[in-house]
């Protein structure tokens, strides 16, 4: 078994098919489906993870220089899929809430934007047979990053209701759970101080959701 965590390529038409197709199936897709790293396992897509270090500007800049992309999101999927306009609305709506955040202080900020992976991947069969835990992998491969780039704070912003991803990132080592003001929603802030050495637990992998940020 063969595993390996990559950025993909932009201008390659089947990397982002394959990032917008995790998006697709994890989050309900939204206006950052072609963002992210992807993980792989025999060269098969099982996960990825998004992420920035301008937390505090990320939304807004995308929003100014993307707002007709969004718009064009929005339309297509009333064609193609009216179901999916309930969760890309969803996700715009955050997207634009997120202008009030200036009280949240400065760039650079970590965040991570959205993570998940396949169900088939998070069975406790595949963990014992590979001992792979790829939502571990993929936070501790974030974590890695911001702290060779100097950033030492890194958030998620959380569904409230979902539990076994607030579970998860407690293991992790999250603190300063805390309800988030700006969504419109129940949603909670989930803080790491990464000035400290990430913890990697056992047994946790079996309970991350396919997405548990968004």
């Amino acid at each position: 078994m063969r595993s390996r965590l990559r950025e993909i390529d932009a201008a390659n038409r089947h990397d982002v098919a394959a990032i917008t197709g995790l998006h697709l199936e994890l989050l309900g897709h939204g206006p950052m489906a072609r963002l992210g790293e992807l993980f792989e396992v025999d060269g098969r897509p099982a996960g990825f993870v998004a992420h920035t270090s301008r937390s505090i500007t990320f939304h807004r800049e995308a929003i100014r220089r993307h707002w007709a992309y969004v718009a064009w999101l929005i339309a297509l999927s009333v064609v193609r899929d009216p179901r999916l306009v309930a969760r890309l609305l969803k996700a715009a709506r955050l997207m634009f809430s997120r202008r009030a955040e200036l009280d949240l202080g400065r760039d650079p900020l970590g965040e991570v934007l959205a993570i998940g992976v396949l169900p088939e991947y998070r069975t406790p069969e595949f963990l014992h047979r590979t001992g792979l835990r790829i939502g571990e992998e993929l936070i501790v491969h974030v974590m890695s990053y911001f702290r060779s780039v100097g950033v030492d704070r890194l958030r998620m912003i959380v569904e409230a209701h979902n539990k076994p991803a607030l579970l998860f990132y407690h293991r992790l080592g999250g603190r300063g759970f805390e309800p988030y003001e700006h969504a419109g929603e129940p949603m909670i802030h989930v803080w790491f101080d990464l000035r400290e050495p990430a913890d990697r637990p056992a047994e946790v992998e079996t309970r991350l959701p396919g997405a548990t940020s968004r």
